[in-house]
């Protein structure tokens, strides 16, 4: 589920011990911690058969050392754990980064979410939100060469962030978010720039601006996302306009639980013409924390319309683009055991 939009500005996973992490080593200079989740997950789609996969299991080992009484160092590794053609597993890096830690801020260095990622949209969904996220319609949300820095100020946070080319084999991409918080209001705004020179007869370049605004009082936590973006051929001229609306609710029915569901309209418009496309994504669910290292949820999603293509980052759920939903039903359970 989303994290708080001013997550992004304190990576606990990174400057803290996990309370599911097994410690490796510990001393008064630092620590290093080996973690991961192990996940099962059972889904069924419109007109498919049921399936029974390892969702987006992953292990990983942290570190950070005091350098100074202001200067820490940190460091991640981190693997994917999946199943390939439904019998052998597959082990893939999903991150892979170092960075300083500064009374100044953080900066990160490498193989890493990008900050649009980070502060994500209005999502609180396990399997089928985040189509609302324009910004990683190139990306992924992820690039393998980046470069970014987080400040947490007292009345507000700024995270940045650049994406090197390499000669073009990787994207280009800038970015800068800002956001605070006040009483129970969380908000940010932000946007970048994404281009991706890989292939010789175009040269694709994705520009987007984004705004959260989410609120919190008792159980209830209510989030709103609007994102707009141009997705142009800069050789061509061609472009795709698009617009995306996003409205979701969580409810914390136990101490232990939380309801959650959520609305997600984007419209996408070719710039040459009136071809148009939409898409539908609503989902409700809820999860059950047995402990801090035991969970199961569940989820049942309505999907309709053409997309250009999304992830959702909690689950690793990929959709491509150009893929099209005809009023289709989702059912997905699941579980997860952390370390």
């Amino acid at each position: 589920m989303k994290k708080t939009l001013l997550a992004v500005a304190i990576p606990a996973v990174l400057f803290a011990h996990s309370i599911s992490a097994a410690e490796v080593y510990k001393s008064d200079e630092g620590f290093v911690d080996f973690y991961g989740q192990l996940r099962t997950q059972l889904e069924k789609k419109e007109d498919k058969d049921v399936t029974l996969n390892a969702g987006s299991s992953r292990a990983g080992v942290q570190a950070q050392y005091s350098v100074t009484d202001s200067v820490d160092v940190f460091g991640k590794v981190e693997f994917s754990l999946n199943f390939t053609d439904g019998e052998d597993y597959e082990m893939k890096n999903r991150l892979h980064f170092a960075g300083v830690d500064t009374d100044f801020g953080k900066i990160t260095f490498g193989r890493q979410w990008i900050v649009s990622d980070d502060v994500g949209v209005a999502d609180y969904s396990y399997f089928n939100g985040g189509s609302g996220n324009l910004s990683g319609i190139l990306s992924g949300g992820r690039h393998d060469s980046y470069i970014k820095y987080n400040y947490e100020g007292e009345q507000f946070w700024l995270a940045a962030g650049f994406g090197l080319p390499e000669d073009d084999t990787n994207q280009e991409l800038a970015e800068l978010y800002v956001g605070s918080s006040i009483n129970g209001f969380s908000f940010n705004l932000g946007g970048g720039v994404n281009t991706d020179k890989s292939a010789s007869a175009v040269e694709l370049e994705n520009t987007y601006y984004e705004a959260t605004v989410d609120y919190t009082t008792g159980p209830f936590l209510i989030g709103f996302t609007y994102y707009t973006n141009e997705l142009k051929d800069t050789i061509s001229g061609l472009s795709i306009d698009g617009d995306s609306y996003t409205v979701a609710a969580t409810y914390s029915w136990a101490d232990n639980a939380t309801a959650y569901a959520g609305y997600e309209y984007t419209e996408q418009k070719l710039s040459v013409g009136s071809l148009s496309e939409d898409s539908t994504v609503i989902y409700v669910g809820s999860d059950y924390h047995f402990n801090s290292y035991v969970r199961v949820y569940a989820e049942y999603a309505y999907l309709d319309g053409a997309t250009l293509g999304y992830t959702n980052k909690e689950s690793d759920n990929t959709v491509e683009p150009g893929s099209r939903a005809d009023g289709d039903n989702y059912f997905g359970v699941g579980a997860r055991v952390y370390w």
